[in-house]
């Protein structure tokens, strides 16, 4: 069996100073949980692989290519590969979601 306790996770290094906690590593999948305080954002950015991110508390504006939709707990956003994306802390109170890149 393999668990992982959030708050015992590896914390990664980004250029936005988010508390992003790797959750499982593996070849083909990597499940990141990100906390962003209100005012924080992961700015514009792409990646080279398929990516998810799953809102589990808060309130997110979500930024994907040209469109930006707000996400709220519950709602999983697609983010193509190679496509500018950004999360950005909507609301007064702590984000939390998980990302999920695959590939």
């Amino acid at each position: 069996m393999f668990v992982v306790k959030a708050e015992e996770a590896e914390r990664i290094e980004n250029p936005y100073g988010a508390d992003v906690r790797v959750l499982l590593k593996r070849e083909n999948v990597k499940v990141m949980l990100v906390t962003l305080n209100p005012g924080e954002a992961l700015e514009r950015h792409t990646t080279p692989v398929d990516a998810f991110i799953y809102i589990i508390k808060g309130k997110a504006l979500v930024e994907v290519g040209e469109e930006s939709e707000e996400a709220k707990k519950d709602v999983l956003v697609f983010l193509p590969k190679n496509t500018p994306h950004a999360v950005r802390n909507a609301g007064s109170l702590p984000l939390k979601f998980l990302v999920i890149k695959l590939g």
